[in-house]
């Protein structure tokens, strides 16, 4: 095989994973956004404390604390996946009593 060739492939497949990392910001850009809609996507079923915390992490993250910021909107995104979930619940449960079985 060519030696060069080899010495290419080599740092290429090592460059890859540390290019691919991101940051503590982007991370939290990331985990915040996903929050923020999956909080809109609960519609009028939307938990009050979910805006709490979506405040608190972007309060960390404008401090500069990205650590915290990051478990308030991941705190953020367990509770508006459940307030989406109940209303879905919901849906189906109004379904059912309306239009019956």
């Amino acid at each position: 095989m060519n030696k060069a060739l080899l010495t290419i492939g080599i740092s290429l497949g090592l460059s890859v994973p540390l290019a691919a990392q991101a940051g503590p910001e982007e991370d939290f850009n990331d985990l915040f956004a996903k929050a923020q809609s999956t909080h809109k996507d609960a519609g009028t079923f939307q938990w009050t404390v979910t805006s709490d915390r979506l405040s608190a992490a972007e309060s960390a993250a404008d401090n500069g604390d990205y650590e915290k910021a990051k478990a308030m909107a991941k705190e953020a995104l367990e509770l508006a996946e459940e307030s989406v979930a109940q209303r879905k619940k919901q849906q189906e449960a109004w379904r059912n009593v309306a239009i019956g079985n």
